[in-house]
């Protein structure tokens, strides 16, 4: 009955009416120009002149994150680590996609304040806030900016070969290994650190775990030798880290299951009844955004060589979000969060409101698995695709708005940046197209590009 109902609004859909037979799931054209226009705004707005100040005279290398819908900058004191190393990523893509220099140079800019200022020269690792005089605001070594700070830099080194980067890159890869790592279970790190790595700080999470894999898959694609079989076994064990420890079967279920967001001392996922307060450190819920993030991510995996075995693990993690996390009349993911059972968690507000990150990894996930591993999801894709397009895209200034309400599809925030949200999913939405077109162009109909496809895996 879904499969009749999705294909129905296809059909309605009038760009997508056939999507069933399409040769080409995506035009991967429209994502080339949206992934280079969109980091325009970000840096300098409609005008060069606005937006995060990439493109003015002097610029410093700090990222104005906070932005208006028409990419004003509204007045912003402070950076975190992730904002930055996420706005520095996407001048990197954009600069791959385009080969035009004013992305490179923003994403070098970005990346010099970053190592001037938030990287710690004595002991390694990455502050988590600076203002924008470079002055730290907070000291402690949030995992979230560690494991960005290592993927950002991975992936400047892979365009500048820039020996500088490599030579932090490397020192961050033993600040993971010596400090974040767990030790009871070498594929799962912690959530952050104080500034000197004496106490653990905040709360065990799949969130940095997510980062983390990512950010050893970029940097297994640039190393050689030794150093590269390091990273190869970390991967190994981060992979069975997630299959053995994060995940979870649905009760009832052997085809299907999920990660949690918050797990406690032991790394069980956390039990405690949901509360909008606790949603991000205590208490009970399956992250399904992460659920199609992982799956995605442990097929990136296996295109690398890894244990084709972990399929079983991303296939199951893909069919819980399938199951419980899509809106029957959109196809669109509507909760980001579930129950562990999959049900909506009673008092999350968020259940009202499409999430842009949640929708932007869901066609990411979709497109991945109908183009490499053959599965029956275009239709879903499809569905996907036609709601971002029509409801989070903003066809009047550009970019993606954040939010948007399930009952009358309006927009409910039009703020387009914020330390969170920083481009950083819709871009990596449009880099796993360009990806596709380049090394599977018969299932993606050998279209042209303007774009540069960078990525050989």
């Amino acid at each position: 009955m879904r499969h009749r109902t999705l294909l129905s609004l296809i059909l309605a859909s009038g760009t997508l009416a056939s999507a069933q037979t399409l040769s080409a799931p995506v035009q991967v054209e429209t994502y080339c120009k949206q992934l280079v226009q969109n980091v325009d705004r970000w840096n300098g707005g409609p005008e060069g002149k606005t937006g995060m100040g990439a493109y003015n005279p002097g610029f410093s290398g700090f990222f104005n994150v906070n932005l208006t819908r028409d990419w004003q900058p509204k007045p912003t004191d402070t950076i975190s680590s992730v904002a930055q190393e996420r706005a520095i990523y996407m001048n990197i893509e954009a600069y791959r996609a385009s080969k035009e220099p004013r992305f490179k140079q923003a994403a070098i800019d970005g990346a010099d304040f970053l190592l001037k200022h938030f990287w710690d020269p004595k002991l390694g690792g990455f502050y988590w806030e600076v203002d924008r005089n470079g002055n730290p605001t907070s000291r402690s070594k949030q995992g979230y900016g560690n494991v960005f700070g290592l993927f950002t830099l991975t992936h400047l080194y892979d365009i500048t070969k820039d020996i500088k980067y490599l030579r932090v890159i490397l020192q961050q890869l033993d600040v993971m290994k010596n400090h974040f790592v767990v030790k009871e279970h070498p594929g799962i790190v912690h959530p952050g650190f104080n500034a000197d790595f004496t106490a653990v700080e905040g709360n065990n999470n799949s969130d940095v775990f997510t980062h983390y894999f990512e950010a050893l898959m970029a940097l297994h694609d640039i190393l050689k030798g030794q150093r590269k079989a390091e990273v190869h076994q970390m991967i190994q064990q981060a992979g069975e880290g997630l299959i053995q420890v994060l995940y979870r079967d649905q009760t009832g279920y052997t085809d299907r299951g999920y990660v949690a967001y918050n797990y406690d001392s032991a790394w069980e996922p956390a039990s405690a009844p949901y509360t909008r307060d606790t949603q991000w450190t205590t208490s009970r819920q399956a992250s399904t955004g992460h659920n199609i993030e992982l799956a995605y991510l442990l097929s990136r995996a296996v295109e690398r060589g890894f244990d084709p075995q972990w399929l079983k693990t991303a296939q199951k993690l893909k069919k819980f979000v399938e199951v419980h996390a899509l809106n029957p009349d959109t196809g669109a993911m509507q909760y980001e969060v579930t129950d562990h059972d999959g049900t909506p968690l009673q008092g999350n507000p968020d259940n009202d409101f499409y999430v842009w990150w949640a929708n932007s990894e869901t066609a990411r996930g979709f497109l991945h698995f109908y183009v490499v591993r053959k599965d029956d999801t275009l239709k879903e894709f499809a569905l996907q695709e036609n709601f971002i397009q029509n409801h989070f895209v903003d066809k009047e200034f550009g970019g993606w708005y954040q939010s948007v309400h399930v009952g009358d599809l309006q927009v409910f925030d039009t703020t387009k940046g914020s330390i969170w949200t920083m481009n950083y999913h819709e871009t990596m939405l449009a880099v796993e197209v360009l990806r596709l077109a380049r090394l599977y162009p018969e299932a993606m109909g050998k279209q042209n590009s303007s774009c540069f496809v960078a990525s050989k895996r």
